[in-house]
């Protein structure tokens, strides 16, 4: 795991604007630091050493006329490797990936990449061809930033790295009203910095320097992949042992997240028992403890217990919320929409003090197998759509009973979720105090995302891709990558996607329970408590933290000329009268803005 940045001109690149970018987000790659200069052409990589620690794991890394910048891991790289040797007699002088994918293209081109399993973002330079190429993988684990004005491309890891290169901060209202109106959040090309925008995962993109085509192209379409796919519980089964043991690989010590719940646990109990075999000892297991009624940590001591694993708790209160969150908006560079973030923050910052650099975590397993109670109305949907009434109807009688919601409830989400019309009036009520303009800019997105049209699949794949879980990797990914640690995602391997998503609506609900293919890999690995618990919480801050620290974020919000401009009432009467969904968004826009804005 690592951090990259580049910068492709017309004119020579200055090693100094190059190292500025390198810098600023050394945390990513604390291990060593590398530059690339020639002429236009500038790379700049922080590593933090995860495979093969000696310095043949250098980067920039050369390959005759192919230099590269890599951050991430490919977990198939072994395989490769072999057939890379075997079927074309390449020779290797390190035990690293990176050199694994330098040989892949030179062998395969730009298509190797589908080839590859694992999370990546690169950038290699093609002295041959005259070329720059970057790549995000399938699913978006890692980040890919950039900025083109049509002479000069700059590309990093982290925004921040681009605004060090030059590039002016300013606000996007587009993806600002987005956020501000419905909670969506990277789910577009464009980001909150006009002019930044994320390589879309799955996508590679290529500048052609001589004559400045800059071009992007899929190279992955999950739809067409889950269609080739044998949809049993048994294959998504053996592709999620498969990814968790292929996620294990590692030359440093590796731990696991552990919230209690369902997704978090099933990693565990699979990765526990393969990792002592292979080490000799018990992996660590670190669990955020909230304190409040919610708090799932009686779960976890039971998976500890089931499973052995070395537990590691921390507990970050209120005066932590205050503190740290301005620092996480900085890490985080966009808003996050919640504080349960800090939580995470704080998952990692103890997983850094007991010296874990790779922690695996549960992330994904809700969108792959309709873990969330809005789905419910989905699935209740697909079957009458089929013509099966009775088993929705049963379905539905079953649901109040497992899922933790009352028929009313389920009733009120399948209203908003499969009505644009109820969807709109709801966020139009709860934005009164917004000015319209704010509103219309956000109607687009909240059409195009909140569409309730299309089949179950449709839906997850619109959940993987864009609604959902873009915002949740990148929470994943800055909140690790700020104490330097690499987290692992074995549910978003693509072949674990795929075959999830693959799974008829009766395997993921099924007796009222949601993820059901899930909890019947989880029930003979894990306690009953567990496997067939009805609710979910998560890493979840206590709810008084809001209410708590309501005075800190009215003068956040009240000191913000960009948020006072984005209101239709005034700000100067305390308390504010917000609905407070509302009112944390704005929050969180002020301290955006006072982060990066002046």
């Amino acid at each position: 795991m690592c951090g990259i940045a580049g910068i492709i001109g017309t004119s020579p690149v200055q090693p100094d604007e190059l190292r500025r970018m390198a810098d600023c987000m050394r945390y990513r790659g604390p291990d060593d630091q590398g530059l690339y200069v020639d002429g236009p052409v500038g790379l700049a990589h922080n590593r933090l050493s995860i495979l093969d620690l000696s310095a043949a794991g250098h980067q920039p890394m050369h390959s005759g006329p192919v230099v590269l910048v890599f951050n991430g891991e490919i977990y198939n790289y072994l395989e490769l490797r072999a057939d890379l040797a075997r079927e074309h007699g390449w020779e290797f002088s390190s035990h690293t990936d990176t050199e694994v994918i330098l040989a892949a293209y030179r062998v395969w081109g730009r298509a190797c990449v589908s080839r590859f399993r694992g999370m990546w973002a690169f950038a290699l330079w093609d002295e041959q061809r005259q070329e720059v190429v970057l790549s995000r993988d399938r699913l978006g684990i890692k980040p890919l930033y950039y900025a083109w004005d049509g002479q000069r491309l700059l590309f990093a890891s982290e925004i921040k790295a681009i605004l060090a290169a030059g590039h002016r901060a300013a606000p996007n209202e587009e993806v600002l009203a987005d956020f501000l109106v419905g909670g969506f959040l990277d789910h577009r090309e464009d980001t909150c910095f006009a002019g930044v925008r994320q390589l879309l995962p799955g996508h590679n993109a290529w500048l052609e320097t001589a004559s400045r085509r800059w071009a992007t192209q899929p190279y992955y379409d999950l739809g067409a992949a889950v269609a080739a796919c044998t949809p049993t519980v048994e294959a998504f089964e053996t592709a999620l042992t498969e990814s968790v043991a292929l996620h294990l690989r590692s030359d440093v010590p590796v731990g696991t997240c552990l919230s209690g719940g369902l997704d978090s646990s099933t990693i565990a109990a699979l990765a526990g028992p393969l990792y002592r075999e292979a080490s000799g000892r018990p992996m660590k297991a670190i669990t955020a403890l909230s304190g409040d009624v919610r708090d799932e940590s009686a779960y976890a001591a039971q998976v500890v217990e089931r499973v052995g694993l070395d537990w590691i708790r921390t507990a970050p209160s209120l005066d932590d919320f205050q503190t740290l969150l301005p620092r996480i908006l900085w890490h985080q560079e966009q808003p996050t929409g919640g504080p349960s973030v800090v939580m995470q923050y704080a998952v990692m910052e103890a997983a850094r003090d007991a010296e874990i650099s790779v922690l695996l975590d549960g992330q994904g397993g809700d969108e792959l197998l309709l873990g969330y109670e809005r789905y419910y109305s989905y699935a209740f949907r697909s079957w009458l759509g089929r013509g099966q009434i009775g088993r929705a109807a049963r379905e539905f009688a079953l649901a109040g009973r497992h899922s933790g919601l009352s028929h009313a409830t389920h009733l009120r989400y399948a209203l908003y979720f499969q009505s644009n019309a109820a969807r709109r009036l709801f966020l139009k009520r709860r934005s009164r105090a917004v000015d319209p303009r704010w509103f219309d800019l956000a109607e687009p997105t909240i059409r195009s995302l909140g569409r309730s049209g299309g089949t179950l699949r449709d839906l997850q794949i619109r959940e993987l891709t864009a609604a959902q879980l873009p915002h949740l990797l990148r929470f994943e990914d800055r909140n690790s990558m700020a104490h330097s640690i690499e987290a692992r995602v074995p549910f978003v391997d693509h072949r674990v996607v795929e075959q999830a998503v693959a799974l008829p609506p009766e395997a993921k609900i099924r007796d009222g329970y949601t993820k059901f293919a899930l909890r019947q890999v989880a029930e003979p690995r894990l306690p009953a408590s567990i496997a067939w618990r009805r609710t979910k919480i998560g890493f979840e801050a206590p709810v008084s933290w809001a209410d708590a620290a309501g005075r800190w974020m009215e003068d956040q919000i009240v000191a913000s000329p960009l948020v006072r401009g984005m209101l239709s009432v005034p700000v100067d009467a305390r308390p504010l009268v917000l609905p407070a969904t509302l009112k944390y968004r704005l929050f969180e826009i002020a301290l955006w803005e006072r982060t990066f804005l002046r």
